[in-house]
């Protein structure tokens, strides 16, 4: 049931990471639980086969394709995440920071509130003040 993680290159990091320092394994699981519980949840189902695929070598190829794959969906992913803005909502943008920015957010929450908010200066400066704390305690995982 887990052979498919062999064909992502992040489980090859992973497994490369583990394998070079196993302490590091808890915390893989934890941050994994987090970002997709199903697949933890597979994990935990299928344990033996999961600590002998986590166990197999890795490759010095293997590794370095892996390296390349997840570098190219880095730019990828990065290039989908741009936003193109006008002069005026730049200025917008860079209002908004200055405005939370003392309270701690950083562009990332300015920029997904502006959008949420249709990009309504407003709207999203409004939103920021009312919802600051709770924005900073889910990026920083407290609750």
């Amino acid at each position: 049931p887990l052979d498919f993680l062999r064909r992502l290159p992040q489980f090859t990091l992973m497994r490369q990471s583990i394998q070079l320092q196993p302490r590091l394994l808890p915390q893989l699981l934890q941050q994994l639980g987090r970002s997709n519980p199903s697949l933890l949840a597979l994990i935990n189902e299928h344990q033996s086969e999961f600590v002998r695929l986590v166990n197999e070598p890795v490759s010095e190829e293997e590794f370095q394709e892996s390296m390349r794959i997840s570098q190219e969906q880095e730019t990828q992913m990065r290039a989908a995440n741009t936003v193109q803005v006008t002069q005026e909502e730049m200025q917008q943008i860079e209002r908004l920071e200055q405005l939370v920015g003392p309270m701690g957010l950083d562009r990332q929450a300015v920029l997904e509130a502006w959008i949420a908010c249709d990009k309504d200066e407003q709207l999203a400066a409004n939103y920021l003040l009312n919802n600051a704390q709770d924005i900073l305690n889910s990026r920083f995982g407290e609750s």
